[in-house]
């Protein structure tokens, strides 16, 4: 039997895909390598909470993420702020000179990449009029030679190392300003959400989206069914692995660059692209608590560390309540080698620096987890990142190739590597298959 369309992976971006296939009455399979749907969105717990193992927000300016939220009846509820955050600078901006310098200068910072960012064409980087000269130096030699106070230019750094969950000094400056430009800036402009807030979270979890629009495709969707090669023959694609082969007109990929390289005779160009790409290290650690010791203080659970292994903290308490959690992101290079070392050590330094931000009540949790996402073989890390030199080649992750089409987080225009991004991504690579003339 040929099928019309066979979409690989069942993350948000090919569940979207192959509702819209299905629905326009294509004949579509997805193949899903995990006994799970969700992709990188996945629930767990903490002592008796309810977390995001993996994508996790729902931000201002992004419409496709919010209605398909609304359609599916997930709700979402504002990111608990309440109470001040913590900047640890470890005591480098001393002293009141010091902060109004480290201000002013991060300030001109954010304003000079701004103006940088807003020149480079959208979804188009290598077309940039400059555009060589940028993918030609690394981000953080680049803020070196740019931002000379110290304090701020970490900042600058600490904000690329959460965006891109790698070091600067191995990502294209042309990189970095198309995926802020991509991705509203540092500040996405526009009102609060629905309910308020700037940022919201999913009663129930991410992995709840992707569940409800797997539920009504039933056996369309097959689990624990690894894809290991896509070949052409004749007018149709062969799509082979240990669970079987099956064949279709037309494949979607969407998967990440890095695995879809390998399955799919794409384009040189691509293969070279994808080869390039850094998809980043990140490591989720949540300790659940039996009280929220840092609102007592006045705290919102929210913390950022331009130097050492934990960059940012956020409260991830369920959002219904429940038992209290907080979540350290380790990202980049510490992430890149988290899983080598000794579980215990790992546990103790999260806890002693959750200590040093919020107080020793840290260091006793009720329960304690980690996802760590460069070491899961079906993700390969999470948002990807290229280094200079590779942009300029002209090669997008997107769009049709004969019959195979690009889908994933990475394939997006605006929001890429984002919840967001993957619905786009779903949706352009539904609508190519749609759109030839066998389905007319």
């Amino acid at each position: 039997m040929i099928h019309d369309a066979i979409v690989v992976g069942a993350g948000l971006s090919g569940l979207v895909c192959a509702r819209r296939l299905i629905e326009a009455g294509v004949d579509a399979r997805v193949l899903e390598a995990r006994p799970r749907v969700g992709g990188r969105l996945w629930t767990g717990r903490v002592g008796d909470a309810v977390v995001d193992l993996g994508g996790h927000w729902l931000s201002v300016g992004q419409p496709r993420l919010g209605a398909l939220a609304a359609e599916l009846a997930v709700a979402s509820i504002a990111q608990r702020r309440d109470g001040g955050a913590v900047l640890d600078d470890s005591g480098r901006a001393h002293g009141w000179f010091a902060r109004l310098a480290t201000a002013i200068a991060q300030w001109r910072a954010v304003h000079r990449i701004g103006r940088m960012m807003r020149a480079i064409p959208p979804g188009a980087p290598a077309e940039a009029a400059d555009a060589a000269a940028l993918d030609a130096i690394a981000l953080g030699p680049w803020l070196a030679g740019t931002i000379g106070n110290p304090v701020a230019r970490e900042r600058i750094a600490m904000h690329a190392e959460l965006v891109f969950a790698a070091d600067p000094a191995g990502l294209s400056l042309l990189a970095y300003l198309a995926r802020l430009g991509a991705t509203g800036g540092f500040a996405p402009p526009g009102p609060d959400l629905p309910g308020g807030g700037r940022d919201h979270v999913f009663a129930g979890g991410a992995q709840t989206l992707a569940l409800r629009l797997a539920d009504p495709l039933g056996d369309a969707v097959r689990l624990g069914a690894p894809v290991e090669a896509i070949e052409a023959h004749g007018t149709s694609l062969a799509v082979r692995g240990p669970a079987g082969s099956h064949a279709a007109r037309h494949v979607v990929l969407a998967v990440p660059p890095s695995l879809a390289s390998r399955l799919a005779p794409l384009p040189a160009p691509l293969r070279r692209l994808a080869a390039a790409m850094q998809h980043g290290a990140v490591v989720k650690c949540f300790a659940a608590y039996d009280r929220a010791f840092w609102r007592d203080a006045g705290l919102s659970g929210e913390a950022y560390r331009p130097r050492g292994t934990v960059r940012a903290v956020v409260d991830a308490s369920p959002p219904d309540g429940g038992t209290p959690v907080l979540l350290a992101f380790v990202v980049g290079a510490a992430a890149a080698t988290w899983h080598a070392r000794d579980p215990d050590g790992r546990r103790r330094e999260v806890l002693e620096t959750l200590a040093q931000l919020f107080g020793e009540a840290a260091c006793d949790p009720l329960d304690y987890l980690e996802a760590d996402w460069a070491i899961d073989p079906w993700s390969a890390g999470c948002v990807a990142g290229t280094p200079p030199g590779a942009l300029v080649a002209g090669a997008t992750w997107r769009g049709s190739h004969g019959r195979i089409h690009l889908a994933g987080a990475e394939a997006a225009v605006q929001w890429p590597g984002y919840m967001e991004g993957a619905i786009e991504a779903g949706e352009r690579a539904a609508g190519a298959v749609i759109s030839d003339r066998a389905f007319r």
